[in-house]
């Protein structure tokens, strides 16, 4: 099919691409149709519609024999597609994704599990740059590894690698479970056969959790009343972010999405409500937040979150539809509050996760637990009594202080 018949358009000197038209019908009956270009260039007139060739061209012998060398090159990438998939259908639709994305090449593991990551639809940006790195390692360690490949030998070298690179366990755990993740992508596509799993039988030290810091709410005020002159102003937007996510117990992306818009001013105090991030693409799952409510003293004039979410809509909530703490990245976010933590005189690993975990847990001592479920949007009760063992510390740091009198 030449240009001037798909696209209605020539370049300037009036030559067009000559494609490749694949087409197929799908399971409902609608057709499918993809192009591929040859890289040949013609005028109209020096296309043969009947016998689709290159005519009367100075190298239409030579275009011609690249035009059937792309078709062959076409149908035995796609024989091997059927043979990787043990015979199992191919859709025109993975066909092109992966012909393109390998350039005609043999697809390899490494490079199944690269092309998937970034096409994936259901996962964040920072998830995507997270398995990315894993990649980066897998790379290093073992580099292009092909689906035949994927066995014991393989998983050990990489786990090697780690060990030598002096991770953590719970790290090193963290890298095998985005490498899992893509092989049992690889399997539902049928690139590799079900039951022959590598980590299966590949067995490793996870590692167990070191116990989740977080900050008491007399701490969090030192970070509040903190002079901010002594800190830059990319030091003092962190220190706000965190205690957003103190206040208001966000994940990081919902945090760093948050737009005045989605804050309203209730007869009761400020509300906050949008859809959660990490679930936008699954399913759309609501986050209600009474911010009016949360951690409200009676000596107060309003709540901590309250107070803090307008302090942030002040400096940084110019425009309705921009979120407040937009362009922050986890990374920056991190290396900046350790160094805010320091200048306010705290002795403690701060993180951004560090603000999350600190409402989780100073809420657990005054919250039932669906309640909090609700709130910091868990999807298993599992996770969120993580934050109840941790406020027995302070139960416990609590009842230790008081002097008890007969």
């Amino acid at each position: 099919m030449h240009s001037s018949e798909r696209k209605k358009r020539l370049n300037k000197d009036g030559n067009g691409v000559v494609w490749i038209y694949a087409y197929q019908c799908s399971e409902s009956g609608k057709p499918q149709q993809k192009y591929f270009s040859t890289d040949v260039y013609v005028r109209p007139d020096q296309w043969d519609k009947k016998s689709r060739q290159v005519k009367d061209h100075p190298n239409a012998l030579a275009y011609n024999s690249l035009i059937n060398r792309k078709m062959s090159e076409l149908m035995e990438y796609q024989v091997g597609m059927v043979n990787e998939r043990h015979g199992a259908h191919v859709p025109l639709r993975e066909f092109h994704e992966q012909f393109t994305a390998t350039g005609g090449q043999k697809l390899s593991f490494t490079a199944f599990y690269k092309m998937t990551a970034q096409q994936r639809k259901e996962i964040s940006h920072a998830t995507r740059q997270t398995q990315l790195n894993t990649l980066n390692h897998w790379r290093t360690a073992v580099g292009e590894v092909s689906f035949n490949e994927l066995d014991y030998q393989v998983l050990d070298a990489f786990h090697q690698y780690l060990l030598g690179e002096e991770k953590e366990l719970t790290t090193i755990d963290k890298y095998h479970r985005h490498v899992k993740t893509y092989i049992n992508i690889a399997i539902n596509k049928g690139y590799v056969k079900s039951g022959i799993n590598p980590y299966s039988r590949f067995k490793y030290d996870k590692g167990s959790s070191k116990p989740r810091d977080f900050l008491r709410l007399e701490e969090l005020k030192l970070l509040e009343e903190m002079d901010t002159s002594r800190i830059t102003k990319k030091q003092e937007r962190a220190r706000d972010f965190f205690l957003v996510m103190a206040f208001t117990g966000l994940r990081f992306s919902d945090a760093v999405s948050m737009k005045p818009r989605n804050i309203t001013k209730t007869q009761k105090g400020y509300y906050y409500s949008a859809l959660m991030v990490k679930n936008q693409r699954r399913k759309k799952k609501e986050i209600n937040l009474p911010l009016y409510a949360f951690f409200h003293f009676k000596d107060e004039e309003e709540s901590r979150a309250q107070r803090w979410i307008k302090i942030c809509l002040e400096k940084y909530g110019k425009k309705p539809n921009k979120a407040l703490f937009e362009g922050l990245t986890n990374q920056d976010a991190n290396e900046n509050i350790k160094k805010v933590a320091k200048a306010a005189g705290l002795d403690k690993h701060l993180s951004c996760h560090v603000g999350r975990h600190s409402f989780g847990t100073n809420m657990a001592v005054k919250v039932p637990i669906p309640t909090l479920q609700s709130y910091m949007g868990h999807d298993k009760i599992d996770t969120t009594m993580h934050y109840v063992k941790m406020s027995k510390k302070i139960q416990d740091e609590v009842i230790e202080r008081i002097r008890w009198e007969n």
